[in-house]
């Protein structure tokens, strides 16, 4: 388990999300882009805290020694990726 610190906000989550999460913010940031994340976690019991993330905020990642919980982080994880791949540039396949 992680905690994730950003925006006065102590939010309990799963490794993966954490990663997830960290990683979405460094290339948000690296574009200059302020996002919405609305992250999984555990904190009094399961539940969706939106995060806004925007260049220059700081966002924390730390271990967290709570017990293991199950949380259905697919979803998350795929739509950050997602989101994240359609920054790239794209080649320009005209000729």
């Amino acid at each position: 388990m992680k905690r994730i610190e950003c925006q006065g906000k102590t939010i309990i989550t799963t490794t993966a999300v954490a990663e997830a999460v960290a990683a979405f913010h460094a290339a948000a940031h690296r574009r200059g882009r302020t996002v919405r994340v609305d992250v999984p976690a555990v904190n009094d019991g399961p539940q969706h805290v939106p995060l806004i993330l925007s260049p220059g905020e700081t966002l924390t990642v730390l271990d967290c020694s709570m017990p293991p919980v199950e949380l259905d982080a697919a979803p998350l994880i795929e739509s950050l990726t997602s989101r994240q791949s359609a920054w790239l540039p794209r080649a320009n396949t005209s000729a």
